[in-house]
């Protein structure tokens, strides 16, 4: 006795703390924990990123520069190139200097054979004393550092290109995260419909069990007072057993299913989760909407953006740069060269021939032509998929109308069956068989049901607004 009321208090304690959610409950968790979701997050939060930082690509870019050179020799004057120029420079600078200090003293030139002589004596002593090698005016290693600014003054559209594109990938980001979770609230409204299809079936398969386990029992006293035979009794025990199996299996799929419902929330699988709702019986959906917020259309044309706009930067590459430059060089440690520390200047690049472009070109353009195939296609795809959806609706409406008669008139049989074979008219047998004929006709109902309801989370999902349906279902 203690050993029930102890497993009866810790039922009662498991059920305490079992989180009962409701299907918004369910979806708003999904969008927290979901790995696909934060994946899209994550994946949005770094092409806001990336937008973030191509805003400042306008900005001048300083650079440090800075080196060790070794040459594999050292710089050299080349004198032999120029000996004639300055050899004969300098005989006659000699010639001319000494007839401008004779003239300047004696007011007369000087002889011209004296200046020859002087010219070609000074031409001989020059040519005596010039060195016959080229000198090494520096070492053969150093050191460079210094700071060069760049400022793009004109790039073609480039930079404005570039912008839109990080933009235009910004709101891809966006709509790839829209279309996640609504494809993943989708799959969790299916779950949490097919749970209480389960609760539904659970519940009139507990009740079927009762049943048969009710006529397993009349069938035990009318064994005993010999007034049927052993084997009417051998089928009551069978069907009883055959409704026992059934009711755990639907339980054990309900606990699958909980499984995977857990896994779209994104929380542990061993997390407590209960969800007694059952099939609304009562739900319609009568007017129809369109299909323009469908995530994967949405989805669609940001990627054909980014299509046109990557064409823009592709035509753009044809186009001239140019730039502002600045460089200051503060360590010239040993330069072989004497030049100025620093200098400013315009420098423009512009490619005069490049034989990919015109391929690139059309690439680019082809892309955008894609695009727009793909939008055609998809939107063709879901205007059907809404037509069939709505066809859907009004069928299993009609269906499901017709078999909840089906199942009432299966209720009034199996009373009907159950009298007479209190009044000895029909078997336990023909009860049972009439049992098992209203539970089909019970699951054939709320196969219907569920089915319709998945149809209304279908066209919601479809035309956008998957959440819709938490209107119609708890």
């Amino acid at each position: 006795m203690n050993h029930k009321i102890i497993a009866f208090s810790l039922l009662c304690t498991t059920k305490l703390f079992c989180q009962q959610l409701t299907l918004q409950q369910c979806i708003e968790k999904g969008k927290q924990n979901n790995v696909a979701v934060k994946l899209a997050e994550q994946s949005l939060e770094t092409r806001q990123k990336i937008a973030q930082s191509s805003k400042n690509n306008i900005l001048p870019k300083v650079d440090f520069l800075g080196g060790y050179n070794y040459i594999g020799e050292p710089i050299r004057v080349n004198l032999q190139q120029v000996k004639d120029g300055i050899v004969e420079g300098s005989a006659s600078q000699s010639a001319y200097s000494a007839n401008a200090a004779y003239q300047q003293i004696t007011g007369n030139p000087l002889p011209q054979q004296v200046q020859n002589v002087i010219y070609q004596t000074s031409k001989d002593i020059i040519s005596a004393v010039y060195p016959n090698y080229n000198p090494a005016i520096a070492k053969q290693s150093y050191f460079l550092a210094g700071i060069l600014v760049r400022q793009p003054i004109y790039l073609g559209g480039k930079l404005n290109a570039s912008r839109e594109l990080s933009k235009q990938q910004v709101e891809s980001g966006k709509a790839n995260l829209e279309s996640i979770q609504n494809l993943n609230s989708y799959n969790i409204s299916l779950n949490y419909i097919q749970i209480m299809y389960l609760n539904s079936m659970i519940k009139k398969q507990e009740k079927m069990a009762e049943a048969l386990e009710s006529n397993e029992k009349y069938a035990q006293n009318l064994l005993k007072a010999e007034i049927i035979p052993p084997y009417l009794k051998n089928w009551s025990d069978i069907a009883k057993i055959q409704g026992e199996t059934t009711l755990k299996n639907l339980r054990l799929e309900k606990e699958n299913t909980l499984l995977t419902l857990k896994d779209l929330m994104g929380i542990p699988l061993d997390e407590p989760l209960e969800i007694n709702e059952e099939l609304n019986e009562n739900i319609e959906v009568n007017s129809f909407g369109s299909s323009d917020k469908n995530t994967d259309l949405k989805l669609l044309q940001s990627k054909k953006k980014e299509a046109q706009t990557t064409n823009d930067i592709t035509k753009s590459l044809s186009k001239p740069n140019i730039f502002a430059i600045g460089n200051y060089q503060f360590f010239r440690n040993d330069l072989p060269l004497i030049t100025p520390p620093w200098l400013v200047g315009v420098e423009v690049q512009w490619t005069l021939f490049d034989p990919e472009r015109r391929s690139r070109n059309q690439a680019s353009e082809s892309l955008v032509k894609e695009a727009d195939l793909l939008i055609d296609q998809k939107q063709k795809s879901v205007d059907l998929a809404v037509r069939i959806s709505e066809n859907k609706l009004i069928s299993f409406k009609e269906q499901k109308e017709t078999l909840d008669l089906a199942r009432k008139q299966a209720y009034t049989t199996t009373e009907m069956v159950r009298k007479r074979m209190e009044n000895s008219l029909s078997s336990v047998k023909d009860v049972n068989d009439a049992l098992q004929l209203q539970y089909e006709a019970e699951k054939l109902y709320y196969t219907s049901l569920v089915a319709y309801q998945t149809v209304v989370a279908t066209y919601f999902y479809i035309t956008g607004n998957v959440e819709n349906i938490t209107n119609y279902i708890p």
